[in-house]
């Protein structure tokens, strides 16, 4: 089977590694189409990848087709690319805020669409993955792309309609924190540890945490509580960050991004 990728960028190119490095993939094709030409060679020092000279090329070798290219660019690209793609063939989008109607509206009755939404993630293999598929999507395309997204990290079968919610807590939230990382070593630093130890303090904090909150059968508040002795210092500060609002701040900044998600998808 041959994969086709239209848009290299970060995305695309964690997907691609996370399918070279995995046994399942090994007899497959891959080829692709970016207008950056330097981005085509890093992937192929990388990897088997034939580079295709149009989106049309890529989209008239493959068995499946990835759309990996930001949601303005789609108008463009899938005039482009429709007289190629039948019936036979896979669409897989990863463009965020545009439906599985939309490319069935713009492509040949009977094309199979699957949407899935990954995010940052990807690049070091733990990403969270979405997947819907459109109406014509059977269960065979489902798992095919579910194959493709576990090699970067866990994948969720979700109904398209809790997509804008998904893609606000699943991949944007990942900005959110970055953000908190930072904030939590700049706190270091003012109190007086050095910029890169702070910073790997927090990170390790952070993902200590997320990793037991995964392994814990314990609700996060109660893993909360037992950080937090009675009279002590952390309550103190959580007390801190509640009264200055953070859960608030947190909570309007998905409703944010959900609302943003949904003009998009007009």
């Amino acid at each position: 089977m041959i994969y086709g990728f239209i848009g290299l960028g970060n995305m695309a190119s964690a997907i691609l590694r996370g399918m070279a490095k995995a046994d399942v993939f090994a007899e497959n094709k891959l080829v692709g189409y970016n207008p950056s030409a330097a981005k085509v060679q890093a992937l192929q020092a990388e990897m088997p990848l034939r580079a295709c000279a149009s989106a049309w090329e890529a989209a008239q070798a493959a068995d499946v087709i990835v759309l990996a290219v930001k949601p303005q660019v789609l108008p463009d690209v899938l005039p482009e690319i429709a007289p190629v793609v039948t019936a036979d063939k896979l669409v897989v989008s990863i463009a965020a805020g545009k439906p599985t109607a939309y490319y069935e509206g713009q492509l040949a009755s009977g094309v199979p669409v699957v949407r899935v939404m990954p995010n940052i993630a990807a690049r070091v293999g733990a990403s969270a993955s979405a997947v819907c598929g459109g109406k014509n999507a059977q269960e065979t395309h489902l798992e095919l792309v579910r194959a493709m997204f576990r090699t970067v990290g866990a994948v969720y079968d979700l109904p398209e309609k809790h997509f804008p919610a998904f893609g606000a807590l699943g991949g944007a939230s990942g900005a959110f924190v970055f953000l908190y990382i930072d904030a939590l070593a700049s706190a270091g630093v003012k109190a007086g540890l050095p910029r890169a130890l702070s910073q790997q303090i927090a990170e390790q904090t952070v993902l200590g945490s997320a990793q037991l909150s995964q392994q814990s059968a314990e609700h996060p508040i109660a893993l909360m509580d037992q950080v937090c002795s009675p009279g002590g210092t952390t309550i103190e500060g959580v007390h801190t960050l509640k009264r200055l609002g953070f859960e608030t701040a947190v909570q309007q900044a998905i409703d944010a991004i959900i609302e943003k998600d949904r003009r998009l998808a007009q």
